[in-house]
């Protein structure tokens, strides 16, 4: 049976994957791989404007609020932006686990 990885568990709120890794390498190369994937789920994936939200939020640390003043839309928008960004990257990590969730 294969080990699931799901993409709250990557990424959790955090931009840097080595955060979730111990030392043992298998560990490492099962994120590493993810977080490559991801990386382009990304950019395939995702509209212009939910990659602009999910960057801010996630590798900046910015608030949705913070992200709706710098796109100058509400935050209700972020907030519809990210849900959908989340929901495709999902989709995209079941995909890559060839249908686990």
């Amino acid at each position: 049976m294969r080990e699931k990885i799901t993409l709250t568990a990557l990424i959790g709120g955090k931009a840097d994957y080595r955060d979730y890794i111990g030392s043992n390498s298998s560990n490492i190369e099962k994120l590493t791989g993810m977080y490559t994937f991801l990386r382009k789920a990304i950019k395939a994936e995702l509209t212009e404007r939910q990659s602009q939200c999910l960057t801010m939020s996630l590798i900046e640390g910015k608030t949705q609020k913070e992200v709706a003043e710098i796109l100058g839309v509400n935050a209700s928008t972020v907030n519809r932006h990210l849900a959908a960004a989340k929901k495709k990257l999902i989709h995209s990590v079941i995909y890559y686990n060839g249908g686990y969730r």
